[in-house]
């Protein structure tokens, strides 16, 4: 299972990277595969995320934590959509250091993590 938001921002990032073809890589399969899946609630679930209205890449599900306020912004709506979600996602991160680097508070403010490439973090 996957969860999005409902306001499209999750789609709308990996759309600018990806293409719903299917090809030419594994990115671009798993874009079809939540453009064909993104309706069907036992493979996609949506959330509703709560703009900071001081700030609108930032959310009021994100953890008010000041070992977080240098996350990237960009990626503050993967926390606030796993926290706001039922199913308890665990994250998947291949190669995002920031992720790594701020492991110990997300996972502190109950963000589930897994790291794909540990490997590759120091």
């Amino acid at each position: 299972m996957i969860v999005i938001d409902d306001s499209m921002l999750i789609f709308s990032e990996y759309m600018r990277h990806l293409s719903k073809a299917g090809q030419p890589g594994v990115g671009d399969a798993f874009m079809k595969w939540v453009w064909e899946n993104q309706a069907v609630t036992e493979r996609c679930e949506k959330v509703t995320l709560t703009p900071n209205p001081d700030n609108l890449n930032d959310f009021v599900e994100f953890p008010n934590d000041p070992e977080l306020d240098d996350f990237d912004r960009s990626d503050r709506k993967y926390v606030a959509v796993a926290l706001t979600s039922e199913n308890e996602p665990i994250v998947l991160n291949a190669v995002d250091p920031d992720w790594w680097e701020h492991r110990e508070a997300l996972e502190r403010n109950g963000v589930r993590l897994r790291f794909l490439c540990p490997q590759h973090m120091d």
